[in-house]
């Protein structure tokens, strides 16, 4: 009994583990590999350049490298004209000074002499002058106070001038008073040197000079 019982009974084959190939019929493909994103035929300057050439070919790496250099000189360009006030260049300028109107007042302001320009070298001359001499302490009060006097009364002239000159260029311009005014007398008061954009006229400029765009 034992030796039949042990022939009727059939063999346990061992399970083997379904496979991912066994499940779907066919093998997994492969993800394909994703190549890198070449750099554009031109490189662009700006984001919104950049997505406008989404489509570009291969460059070896003498174009790449020429054209990182085309980059950095127009890029330089760009920066010499903004720094010179460059009316060409206008739109890269910052919004304060853009605009024909801007770019009159500033070449106006530029081609004159102002008390304005020269308040804080004198103010600070004034405060170091207090200290040497204590004694004319009011003597050099008056004379700041004549200073500022006078800065009132040439910033008026400038502000008539400045309004007079855009209304006879630009006699439909969008321009407010308060904001031509406070540009000029902005300027005015800085350091000839140290005014952003570079002026481009000089003290002997006539008043057909003022705004005009040389190309």
């Amino acid at each position: 009994m034992g030796k039949k019982s042990a022939e009727a009974t059939p063999a346990v084959e061992e399970s083997k583990p379904v496979s991912a190939t066994d499940k779907k019929g066919k093998a997994t493909p492969k993800r394909p590999t994703q190549s890198k994103a070449r750099p554009p035929v031109n490189p662009p300057l700006t984001s919104k350049e950049k997505r406008a050439q989404q489509k570009s070919a291969p460059l070896s790496k003498e174009q790449k490298s020429q054209a990182k250099a085309d980059i950095r000189a127009e890029r330089a360009r760009i920066a010499e004209g903004q720094w010179k006030g460059d009316p060409l260049f206008d739109k890269y300028h910052l919004p304060r000074d853009r605009g024909p109107e801007r770019l009159l007042v500033r070449d106006l302001v530029d081609s004159r002499r102002t008390v304005a320009q020269y308040f804080f070298a004198l103010t600070m001359a004034l405060l170091l002058a207090t200290n040497v001499f204590p004694a004319y302490v009011n003597i050099l009060m008056l004379v700041w106070a004549a200073m500022m006097l006078g800065f009132a009364v040439d910033s008026y002239f400038l502000c008539r001038k400045v309004w007079r000159l855009v209304m006879k260029r630009f006699p439909k311009t969008t321009q407010r008073k308060p904001g031509l005014y406070w540009y000029a007398i902005q300027r005015s008061i800085m350091f000839r040197s140290m005014r952003n954009p570079r002026p481009r006229m000089s003290y002997k400029a006539t008043e057909d000079d003022l705004g005009q765009v040389v190309k």
